[in-house]
């Protein structure tokens, strides 16, 4: 089987989109940025706990959270770096670690995903840094994804 490859002689994209491997989430999190940024070309690595791993990343040249952000910015020229960190994130111990308090995750995922800005920021201050927070809503039948300031 082939499939036609869109990107023939195209190096540069326009954003890094760091989620959290969670089979849960992730799709949804590429429908949102397809759908409701414009953004149409990115890198998309996944890492247990996205902004954890920012957060417990060293200073070391192979660390993998640090190249996950590396590469798409220095290789791909991206311009924007978009973190998504989501509810029940099970590299966190799930939302059972908050006793089920969703308003206390919520405000400890934005910690976090602030956190992994201030890091990130310290490389590449030059980048426009996103940060979302994937919620559960609708009696868990949607994903509302929120923006963190």
């Amino acid at each position: 089987m082939k499939i036609p490859f869109k990107f023939k002689d195209v190096h540069s994209c326009e954003a890094l989109v760091l989620t959290c491997i969670d089979f849960r989430f992730w799709r949804e999190s590429l429908e949102y940025i397809e759908k409701e940024t414009g953004i149409k070309t990115f890198d998309f690595p996944s890492l247990p706990g996205s902004a954890k791993a920012i957060n417990e990343s060293t200073d070391e040249p192979n660390d993998l959270a640090m190249q996950c952000i590396s590469v798409p910015c220095d290789l791909h020229h991206a311009k924007k770096i978009i973190i998504i960190n989501h509810e029940d994130c099970g590299a966190y111990g799930g939302s059972k670690m908050f006793n089920n308090d969703r308003e206390a995750e919520q405000k400890f995922h934005e910690n976090e995903l602030r956190k992994a800005r201030d890091i990130v920021k310290n490389k590449y201050s030059d980048k426009e840094i996103i940060l979302l927070y994937a919620k559960l809503a609708d009696n868990k039948e949607n994903i509302e994804f929120l923006e963190v300031e």
